[in-house]
């Protein structure tokens, strides 16, 4: 597996917010917040209660990035407009949108000043879904990550994201790396042989007994390996 290079930085630990209700996010939010680089608006969560919850996750934690995990497969350039205006820091979009819709995107990127986030989890092959997208750009702005992806459903089959992540690594010129699905504590050492940018814990942080030990102990152990 490669290493990652010694003048990185350590990745950032991003926790998903993937409730229903608001008030459920913000109270997980408050506790793991001290561990956390950046929360995100699950796409539950800005489903259910709109995205407002963007602005109100900003409001209340200034100093993290909030991402909007929109997922946007249309509708590219209004979906991050709207994002960017309840003042999220990174939108995602889908990988397998058309061209048009993620150049579209990318202009809003550009105009509005946010990073957009490729999420591949709907790719069956996504190291050649993200090498046609390398290139792609509107002006200067091109995809700042690509996410590699289990999505719930697609965990309870055991499918995990580490499967595919090595074949995205070895692209050449590819975006920041992020990774989510089903990631737990244990598997942090084996990730960060990769070079990722970002990890999305989910349910590893939010639905286990102690959060915030759960989130404690993932932020140490990327500290401890960033450090060898």
């Amino acid at each position: 597996m490669p290493k990652q290079k010694e003048e990185q930085r350590s990745p950032r630990l991003q926790v998903a917010l993937d409730f229903e209700k608001l008030d459920d996010a913000i109270v997980i939010a408050e506790k793991v917040a001290p561990f956390i680089d950046i929360l995100e608006a699950g796409t539950p969560l800005i489903k259910s209660e709109g995205m407002r919850v963007i602005q109100v996750l900003k409001d209340a934690h200034p100093d993290k990035l909030v991402c909007a995990d929109l997922k946007t497969a249309d509708a590219g350039y209004l979906e991050v407009q709207m994002a960017a205006k309840a003042k999220a820091d990174i939108v995602s979009i889908l990988a397998d949108a058309y061209e048009v819709t993620i150049l579209e995107a990318l202009r809003a990127a550009n105009d509005f000043h946010v990073e957009i986030m490729a999420d591949l989890i709907m790719s069956r092959s996504p190291a050649i879904t993200l090498a046609g997208l390398i290139d792609l750009k509107y002006e200067d702005t091109k995809l700042h990550y690509a996410l590699v992806h289990s999505g719930l459903d697609r965990q309870a089959s055991r499918r995990a994201p580490l499967f595919e992540l090595e074949s995205i690594a070895r692209l050449r010129d590819h975006p920041r790396l992020a990774i989510a699905g089903g990631i737990r504590a244990n598997d942090i050492s084996q990730i960060l042989e990769f070079p990722v940018d970002i990890i999305i814990v989910g349910g590893g942080i939010t639905r286990v007994k102690e959060p915030i030990k759960a989130a404690k102990n993932i932020r140490k152990t990327i500290r401890n390996f960033h450090n060898k």
